[in-house]
């Protein structure tokens, strides 16, 4: 019998932006927040395509287990939701954002707020690996390359300016960049910053170090878990900060990749996915990112999207109905 403490177990973020009583909480919600936000809101916070669901988890979990059969337990963190074609099982556990989240009187529709609880799961394995439902492993995973001696975290080949304050007309991974800077230049006088953005990857975490974080720098997770929709000036911290502050204190490494990054919104996206259907089964990761958007699900590029997945993860997973 397997040793599941010793297991590693995946957390994922999902919404189901089809579902009317999610889209009215989500409408009267940012009515509310552009009353005492309209100046401070982050490009993009509130595009459908930030929230869509385009079939994304359904092909996650189908690589998940193509590439990482091992894996222990499976977390989806949702509001009050549930995917229809999950079945109920004893490999996965859905969590809602008020089991985790305390004191939580609004919804929240910004992942950067959310994802800071997510080593707060009850019974979470001390490793575990959090994606993004757009994050999927793309090939066979090695759980030693991911957590033996050091944590292993990848910085994207874009670079950007050495500003000094956060930009009200960049996105997160930018924001999230020079927060990082600031803060970590301000504790640690001898740390070099690198002004990249972090790669969209799965990320591997202890849950002591994710504690350990939470309180060297309690100002941060404040600000992360301020609002309900995303800020410029709050940008996210889990997948930027927490990295570059593990490995200024030697629990980590962040090495430079160049990321298969796919936007669904591209002009090139036929190429991108050519490029994935090449790359699959050799590239650790890849990400079909789609946030900037308000096209409606039969957009002829979102069906390019969940057709290529389907013709790549054609055969459904333990997890299906």
């Amino acid at each position: 019998m397997k040793n599941f403490k010793k297991q590693v177990d995946i957390v994922y973020l999902w919404v189901n932006s089809n579902d009317k009583y999610w889209q009215k909480k989500r409408r009267e919600s940012f009515e509310v927040f552009l009353k005492k936000n309209r100046e401070d809101i982050a490009p993009f916070a509130n595009t459908d395509g930030r929230f869509r669901d385009n079939g994304e988890l359904t092909f996650n979990l189908r690589s998940l287990e193509k590439f990482f059969p091992d894996h222990g337990h499976v977390y989806i963190v949702t509001d009050e939701q549930k995917p229809k074609w999950l079945k109920s099982s004893n490999k996965v556990t859905i969590i809602d954002h008020q089991d985790i989240i305390p004191k939580k009187n609004n919804p929240i529709f910004a992942s950067s707020h959310i994802e800071t609880y997510i080593h707060h799961i009850p019974n979470l394995t001390e490793k575990f690996i959090y994606l993004n439902d757009d994050v999927f492993f793309g090939a066979p995973v090695d759980i030693d390359w991911w957590f033996k001696d050091k944590l292993k975290y990848f910085l994207s080949k874009k670079t950007h300016k050495s500003y000094t304050e956060m930009q009200p007309n960049k996105l997160s991974p930018i924001n999230g960049s020079i927060l990082s800077s600031r803060w970590l230049n301000q504790k640690y006088p001898n740390y070099i910053h690198q002004n990249k953005i972090m790669a969209h990857s799965p990320k591997a975490f202890l849950k002591t170090l994710l504690f350990k974080a939470e309180e060297a720098a309690k100002d941060l997770f404040i600000n992360a878990r301020s609002v309900n929709f995303r800020k410029w000036s709050s940008p996210g911290i889990i997948v930027d900060f927490v990295p570059r502050w593990l490995e200024y204190n030697k629990f980590a490494e962040i090495i430079e990749i160049d990321e298969l990054y796919i936007e669904s919104g591209s002009l090139d996206l036929e190429i991108q996915l050519d490029l994935l259907s090449k790359k699959f089964n050799k590239i650790p990761f890849f990400c079909i990112n789609d946030t900037c958007d308000n096209a409606d699900s039969e957009d002829k590029r979102l069906k390019l999207v969940r057709k290529n997945l389907q013709k790549l993860l054609p055969y459904k997973s333990s997890f299906e109905i």
